[in-house]
This record gives C-alpha cells, structure tokens and sequence, in this order.
C-alpha cells in the first residue's frame, strides 16, 4: 500500500494510520466487504468494523446492503476538496495520487452506486448538496411520492439548497402537493413545470447534475441510484430540455 499516500492522508486530512489504509484499500477495490478490506489493508477483521463507521460519519465511505452481505464503497477523492476548504491547495497538489489509484475501469465507462432503503434515497439526496457550487442547476422529474417517504428529511434538504445556492428546475406530476410547492417556486429558487399523470405515468424521482444522474424509488423497494457519466448527462440533460420546452408554465 502507498506509504506516501497513507501520510499524507494522516497530515493533510487528519485520518490515522488505521482510517488512511481502508480508505486507500476501498478507493482501491470498489466495492468491497469487510473480508475483502481486511485482506487488502493488513487489518484484522474485528478492527475494521469500528474503523469504516468512523469513515462513515467523515462521509468517507458508503455502505451499501442486502440479504446476503454488507460492502462498503469509498467516496470519490473529489469529496476531501469539500470537507478540506480551507486547505484546498494542499489537497489539489496530492489528489492526482488518490485519483491514479481509483478503480474508474476507463476512460468512458460510467460509474454507479446503488443505495437502499430510505438512509440510500438519503445518501443520494446528500449527493446533489455535495457535488453542486452555488448557481449549478439540478434538473429533475418527480413525483409526490418523496413528501411521504421523507417528510421532515426533504424540508431539511430545501433549506441547505436554497442556502447553498443551488437552482433547480422541475418537471413535476400533477397533485395537490405539488401545486402547492410550485407556489414557492421564487422564493425556493427553483421554476416548476406540471404535468398530468396521465401523460407523464412515472413513479420514481430523476435528478440531473453536472455530469451525474440519480434515480430515486420511494414506493416498494426503497433505492437509489447514481451514475457518474458525461455522455449519459448530456444525453438526459438534452431530453428534459426537449421537454421542457414544450410544456406550459
């Protein structure tokens, strides 16, 4: 494992030896169990566990879960510049290392996380706040169906957008919650379009930003999905236009 790496995560982010070397091992690997960071970082199992909840906490690590088995995924090395703004020249002059190491499988091939349960449509949530600057646009269709999954959540993750700076614009089916959110479009910094469900029959939430886009089901299954691509934004980002442009104010 790369000494260099592992110190300079220990200075610059504050991690210790233990935190610097499954975070290394998961940005390594992907997706990866306990078993398989153990092997990969040198530690023991009953180690581990501890460790990647205290990852967890930092935003460093994700987990994903199903029936037969926990895995943990690490973050992209984009999200240090984040928790690190005031040392952004630090983190720019090492963050071409952590990059080089990052299991990317090409140039072109996408990159997903898939999340479950309510805590996973979270984490996706959490994902827009973090990769947006202020005056970035996120694009989205939705559904009525966020307001009774996440009701004291998703006023939370109004707030912090309209706070952050971030715009939206909104492709909405047509309900009486809805209209009712359409009527704090100003002030919420964001511009909405309604649709009728007949001629716009969707059951999941769409989120379009930068280069990534999310997919969010809030009925049965809870899950939600991320898929880091330039090609594939553009091609939604040029169809919601395509839409929007056809549809009344």
């Amino acid at each position: 494992m790369n000494t260099k790496l592992i110190n300079l995560l220990q200075k610059d982010l504050g991690l210790n030896e233990k935190q610097a070397k499954i975070y290394l091992a998961c940005l390594e690997m992907g997706k990866a169990t306990i078993t398989k960071i153990a092997k990969k970082s040198g530690l023991k199992r009953t180690t581990i566990y501890h460790i990647t909840d205290s990852l967890l906490e930092q935003g460093l690590l994700s987990k994903i879960e199903d029936e037969k088995s926990q895995k943990f995924l690490a973050e992209s090395p984009e999200k240090l510049l984040n928790i690190l703004k005031d040392r952004k020249k630090e983190v720019q002059e090492w963050m071409p290392s952590l990059l080089a190491i990052t299991n990317i499988g090409g140039e072109f091939k996408p990159e997903v996380k898939f999340y479950q349960g309510k805590e996973g449509i979270k984490a996706v949530y959490e994902d827009t706040l973090n990769y947006c600057r202020k005056g970035d646009e996120i694009l989205t269709c939705v559904s009525p169906g966020f307001y009774n999954v996440l009701p004291e959540y998703i006023v939370r993750y109004l707030q912090r957008r309209i706070a952050n700076g971030i715009k939206m614009r909104a492709i909405a089916k047509d309900s009486e919650s809805l209209r009712k959110h359409k009527a704090n479009d100003k002030k919420e910094l964001r511009k909405t379009k309604l649709v009728s469900k007949d001629l716009l029959p969707f059951n999941i939430e769409k989120n379009i930003y930068k280069d990534k886009v999310a997919f969010m089901n809030f009925r049965g299954f809870f899950f939600g999905v991320i898929i880091k691509s330039p090609q594939i934004a553009k091609s939604e980002k040029a169809l919601f236009e395509l839409l929007w442009k056809k549809l009344p104010d």
